[in-house]
């Protein structure tokens, strides 16, 4: 077997560029998307119109299930705020308390139902991102029951394994009269 020098410096070449090489793959599979169905907006959009809805006859509610798309479940921290959550406090430093502390009053619920109104907007640079929206909702308890409400949202995201994750949530709203969003109920286009 004869060693040249072309084949050492190839070789060496080879060795030399591969870490990089590895490193822009590595980079690559882990970027998030800005747009399309998995960017930050798209995925605040799906939060609200599919992972907090809730149809007579669902499974019951357990948040580490139907909410894992939206949530870190492993890296918990964040700070999560919403004015109408269930409970003796509105304000979570743990996605999955903040979540856990949802699922009695969604499983107590015969139907919970959102649309979009407007003013979305996405804000994306590297590995974070925020997003906010418009919404309304419509809450039937078991009893029959309706809480009507009209709200805002703004969520915080990281890029975490190739996948947005909210890390950071305020959401507030206000109770309406139901006649006022009827029109607006399952409306979710992101329109201005």
């Amino acid at each position: 077997m004869t060693i040249t020098i072309r084949s050492i410096l190839t070789g060496a070449l080879v060795l030399a560029t591969l870490p990089m090489a590895l490193t822009q793959a590595a980079a690559a599979d882990t970027a998030c998307v800005t747009s399309g169905a998995e960017s930050p907006l798209e995925l605040h959009r799906d939060w609200i119109m599919e992972g907090w809805e809730r149809r007579e006859g669902d499974p019951a509610f357990v948040f580490a299930t139907k909410m894992q798309r939206y949530y870190d479940l492993e890296q918990t921290e964040g700070v999560f705020y919403d004015n109408f959550a269930p409970g003796k406090t509105q304000l979570f430093s743990d996605s999955s308390r903040y979540g856990a502390n949802w699922e009695d009053l969604q499983n107590a619920a015969r139907s919970v139902l959102h649309g979009l109104t407007s003013g979305h907007d996405q804000l994306v640079d590297g590995k974070v991102a925020s997003t906010t929206l418009g919404f309304v909702g419509r809450l039937e308890r078991l009893n029959g029951e309706v809480l009507a409400f009209d709200g805002r949202s703004q969520l915080g995201w990281t890029c975490t394994d190739g996948a947005w994750k909210i890390h950071q949530e305020l959401n507030y709203a206000w109770v309406v009269e139901p006649e006022t969003i009827v029109d607006v109920l399952g409306k979710g286009e992101l329109t201005p």
